[in-house]
Order: C-alpha cells, then structure tokens, then sequence
C-alpha cells in the first residue's frame, strides 16, 4: 500500500493483524463512527464517514499494554478530511493536539524556534517543543556513544603514550653505550631521536598494514558493546525520571522510552589514515619523552654510566 498524502480524503491505513481478522485488504471500505462519549468529541458528534484502505502496516507493542487502546493492531492513520467529518469540525475550527513543523537542518531548529516564540499566539495555551524530547531514549543513547567514545579515545591514547614510553626508555636504556658513541663520533642528537622514530615507524607500518584488514570487523564488535552500555544506561536514566512510574505501551510512550537498538560501523580509507596519523603521533610523543634522558646527557655519562 501506500501513506497518507496531502490531498487524500476518506482514506486509512490499518495495522495488519485487523486486517487479517477482519478480511480486509487494500480497496476495502469500511465505516468509522464517533463516539459522541469520548472527552474529545467536543460537540458531541455521531457522523459516521466510510474510508478506503489505501495502506496496511505492521508492528508490536514492545511490552504488555494496559488498556485496548494502547495496542498499535487498534490504530487507525486517517486524512484530516476524515477527522473533521468525524468530529464536526472545519478548517476554521477544528482542533489539533500536537502539530510537527521541519527545518531543512538543525542549524537552523533554534532560529525557527526563536521566530516562532515571537509570532502573536499566546504560548500561555501551548508549549514549542524540540523533537529531541519525543526521542529522549535515542538521543539519550547517542549521546551516551559520543561520550563513550570520546572517553576511550583519550584514555586509549594517554595509556598509549604511558606504556609506549615506558618500553622504550628501558629499550633505549640498554642502548646508552650505542648512543653515547654516536655522540662522541658527532652525530647530532636529533638524528639519533629520529633514527629511534624512523625505527619505530618501520614496525607500526606493518601493524598499520595488518589494522586495514582487521578494523573493521573491530570496529563492529566495539561499536555493538558501546551501544549497549549507552542504551543501558539511557533506560536507567529515563527511569530514574520518572520517580518509580512507568510509561504506558502506547506509541507515543513507546516512541519516547526507545533507544538505539544496533549501530553498523563502516571504517573508510579517510579513517585509517586518521588513525595512522594519530598512531605516528604518539609514537614521536612516547619517543622524545623516554629519549630525555639520552638528549640531555654528554657522551662521558653515558659511556661512564654503562661502564
């Protein structure tokens, strides 16, 4: 089937367990008619209106709900047409309870907003809201991976230089005697520091070459465990918000409390030779940090020293 479009009139869309027990199909009609005892039926209406299935949809509730009314099989998606026959509205009167307006970017959300606060509505009878707080367990669960890992990143990159270092200054304190008569011959400190890096790159080389192959597959089993732990820990949060209540089954309820499921993680050329380029850089920090203790002695300590 089809959605809803801008010009459909007398047109819905069905769940498809309703229309399985209703033989129903797509091109079938049936008749809706208002329940002049519902609270939102303002005036009370009774018009009954006859609407085609132009679309079936499917989906569970994630969890037991409560009430009839909660079960996604009893939505029905209709026109405005429908709607306002249905509740003996028109165009002049009739009454929505939320409305969504989009921005062709997020830069501009908070601008629109701002033009919007300064319309002559009386905002005393209605709230402007973002659609992040629709979606808080995604955006909740988002956030929770760009914390994560931006946390990782930098302990993986402390830790780095830390345990690099310290490999390499007992390395290059069993080479004190070769650096000591590099000195005395006269080569210059800095070409001993980058013969220690020009060394070291040769071995990340084939790391690098063997990470090109492996990233991925990585990068997927990393980035599964840190959407879990962000999801887990979105739940908890919109949990702790609600003070021991709990949300109903409903779709917007259920919209609300969703967080991310999976993550699929694709690793590009551009991000390797980020990551190299991070890699060269720890290198050079790990060696000029373990090498001070070589750059800042004269070639009679260090011989005297091993001797």
């Amino acid at each position: 089937g089809r959605h809803i479009t801008e010009n459909d009139s007398h047109k819905i869309l069905v769940h498809e367990d309703f229309a399985k027990a209703n033989n129903l199909k797509l091109g079938s009609k049936l008749k809706l008619k208002a329940n002049q005892y519902d609270t939102d039926n303002e005036h009370p209406s009774k018009d009954e209106v006859e609407v085609e299935i132009v679309g079936i949809f499917n989906g569970k509730n994630p969890k037991q709900a409560t009430y009839q009314v909660e079960l996604f099989e009893n939505l029905f998606l209709t026109d405005i047409a429908t709607t306002r026959q249905l509740n003996a509205y028109t165009a002049q009167n009739e009454i929505y309870q939320d409305a969504t307006f989009f921005t062709k970017g997020t830069k501009q959300l908070d601008e629109v907003m701002a033009r919007a606060n300064k319309l002559p509505v009386n905002w005393q009878k209605y709230q402007l809201n973002k659609n992040s707080q629709e979606l808080a367990g995604v955006t909740g669960a988002v956030n929770g991976v760009y914390g994560l890992i931006d946390g990782m990143l930098w302990a993986t990159a402390l830790v780095s230089v830390a345990v690099i270092g310290m490999v390499l200054y007992l390395w290059m304190n069993e080479r004190k005697r070769e650096a000591g008569v590099l000195l005395a011959t006269g080569v210059p400190q800095s070409k001993i520091v980058l013969q220690y890096i020009a060394e070291l790159v040769m071995i990340a080389v084939l790391s690098f070459g063997a990470s090109y192959f492996t990233a991925g597959l990585i990068a997927q089993q990393l980035g599964d465990h840190v959407v879990s732990q962000a999801a887990q820990n979105a739940t908890r949060q919109a949990g702790s918000s609600l003070n021991g209540a709990s949300l109903g089954a409903d779709a917007d309820s259920v919209t609300s409390s969703r967080t991310l499921d999976k993550v699929t993680v694709g690793v590009q050329p551009t991000d390797l030779l980020a990551v190299w380029g991070a890699g060269l850089a720890v290198i050079i920090i790990a060696v000029l940090l373990a090498s001070r203790p070589i750059t800042q002695s004269t070639p009679k300590e260090l011989l005297t020293e091993v001797d």
